[in-house]
């Protein structure tokens, strides 16, 4: 008997399964219902065509009729599924027309996907100039209002704020950005590493301000936007509203199916809901996931896909089930690639979940090679074994590859000591013979044997007054550099000869550009009866959390004074 599919949702999610199922059932009926009047566009390029860097036309993969006639597909565009009955196995569904009808179904899939999440002071149907960015038509919208703005706002500094952020001011806009939280991409970076990508912004001309709300906005009729923050109000002539989305599944709860903490629908490894014969995609799903004792809702166009496919694998009589989501993610914020996956220090905290960090800086290749920019790295992992929980990176260059390689050693459960020696390409051009992976490793599973003590930031500007810091780098590196207030010069090449003279009041705290020479030192200070500690990241990782609040001393300390 011919079997007959219902998809609810035509985006990513939605025609990932569409097409995977036609692939498998060449006979089955398949009808996908679609609210817009696109379907598999190019979500995640959205931002990048209000700079016009990706143009209008390229933002839909397939168009409907090239997808219905290549699939066979019954694709329905401006149709609104009203009432979900498992009992009946039909959607009640409104026509473009305002005509009602019911459609049957053996199986059905919710891939209603999310929708953006405006704060409640916001009434964005009464106000012309502020929008949100989630389809085709939003961002087109913005786009035809870009040639006379000049000043624009963004509310909310994560992925999605950030990209628009840059497309504006690549159009020509002078941008500020207000973040409520006191870091950017809070979700997915910790602070000290969203410094990084801070500082970035504000060279690029981002006006960028942290621990801001905006409490109102307000159109006085000129074609502006007042923007109230605080006591201050400020005008601009377009704002986007950037401030995340949430799941769809209004549908979902009305038919009875289980919600999942976050508010998206739960589902197991095979996209099943608790519903018989409904399965739910993408981004109106949270399916099982690293970061979670169990369920998260991981809203990202990767896992939207696979579990597309997945489902209709499942619908079609085929074993499959989607792996745990990693939460893996790259964005581009001006110069800079910002890649995380896995865990966030944040996010073992709430599980309870004991952890080391450790941070370096490595660069993207061969040092020697022309063109080289340093990769800044902070990796998660477990004190006791080295198992791998989570890393971000920042840098110009290279931050993908390392990022997709970290993801993968996640997924399989493998450790520091695993990463040290993955066997990895090396040319020149593109590694340097110690891959920056293998360096993480190599850091990390220094950790883990107990061969280097490390001192973290916190710690660190704690102890600094009270006790012995040393810097082990050369001293034209460290006049280039800077320095922290109050540390005393000694290179590593001399530092033999200080230890055997010296008699510190307690342990050493040793730092260098990225802690590898000051690890080393700590090795030798140990031969000569001393406790010392490294810090870990160095001198990269203290500037950059430190931002503009520099402790540098005017007149630097060398071992020879």
């Amino acid at each position: 008997m011919t079997q007959k599919y219902v998809i609810i949702g035509g985006n990513a999610a939605g025609m990932s399964t569409a097409t995977r199922l036609r692939r498998l059932d060449e006979t089955a009926e398949i009808i996908v219902l679609e609210q817009g009047e696109h379907v598999s566009y190019a979500s995640c390029g959205l931002p990048y065509h209000l700079s016009d860097t990706v143009p209008e036309e390229n933002l839909a993969v397939m168009g409907v009729k090239q997808l219905s006639a290549a699939f066979d597909l019954d694709i329905c565009t401006g149709v609104i599924a009203t009432d979900i009955d498992p009992d009946t196995h039909t959607v009640s569904v409104t026509d473009a027309d305002g005509k009602s009808m019911t459609i049957g179904y053996d199986d059905l899939v919710v891939a209603t996907g999310a929708e953006p999440l405006v704060p409640p002071m916001f009434d964005l149907d009464e106000l012309e100039h502020c929008h949100t960015l989630r389809t085709v038509s939003d961002a087109t919208d913005i786009r035809e209002e870009v040639a006379d703005a000049e000043r624009a706002l963004v509310i909310g500094g994560g992925y999605i704020g950030l990209e628009v952020a840059e497309n504006l001011h690549e159009a020509g806009h002078d941008v500020v950005v207000a973040e409520l939280l006191d870091q950017v991409m809070p979700n997915t970076l910790g602070p000290e590493m969203a410094a990084v990508v801070e500082s970035h912004l504000r060279e690029q001309g981002i006006d960028l301000r942290l621990a801001t709300g905006v409490d109102d906005l307000a159109e006085p009729g000129d074609g502006t936007v007042v923007a109230t923050m605080g006591d201050t109000e400020h005008t601009f002539d377009l704002v986007v509203v950037a401030t995340g989305v949430t799941p769809r599944t209004e549908l979902a709860e009305s038919a009875g199916i289980e919600l999942h903490d976050s508010g998206a629908i739960a589902v197991d490894e095979r996209m099943r809901t608790s519903v018989e014969s409904i399965h739910a995609v993408g981004d109106a799903a949270a399916p099982p996931a690293v970061r979670a004792d169990g369920n998260a809702w991981v809203p990202l166009g990767g896992p939207a896909n696979r579990m597309g496919r997945v489902a209709a694998n499942d619908i079609a009589g085929h074993d499959d089930q989607l792996d745990p989501v990693l939460d893996t993610a790259i964005a581009k914020v001006f110069d800079l690639d910002v890649g995380t996956v896995g865990n966030t220090a944040a996010t073992l905290d709430e599980l309870g979940q004991p952890y080391e960090a450790v941070y370096t800086s490595q660069p993207n290749h061969a040092e020697y090679y022309p063109g080289a920019t340093e990769i800044q790295f902070k990796l998660l992992f477990d004190p006791d074994d080295g198992t791998l929980f989570g890393t971000q990176a920042i840098g110009q260059n290279g931050v993908d590859k390392r990022i997709d390689v970290l993801a993968t050693a996640i997924a399989h459960d493998d450790t520091v000591f695993d990463i040290r020696d993955y066997d990895l390409a090396y040319a020149p051009p593109y590694s340097a013979a110690k891959d920056p992976v293998n360096m993480l490793g190599m850091i990390g599973a220094n950790v883990v044997e107990g061969v280097a003590d490390i001192v973290h930031l916190d710690e660190f500007l704690d102890h600094k007054d009270d006790t012995t810091v040393i810097d082990t780098r050369p001293p034209e590196m460290r006049e280039a550099q800077g320095w922290i207030d109050g540390d005393e010069n000694v290179p590593l090449g001399k530092l033999r000869d200080w230890a055997a003279d010296a008699d510190p009041n307690g342990e050493v705290l040793t730092y260098c550009k990225i802690g590898k020479s000051s690890y080393m030192a700590t090795r030798i200070l140990a031969e000569h009866g001393i406790e010392a500690r490294s810090l870990t990241g160095g001198y990269y990782r203290y500037e950059a959390a430190m931002g503009n609040d520099d402790e540098a001393d005017d007149e630097p300390v060398t071992a020879e004074q």
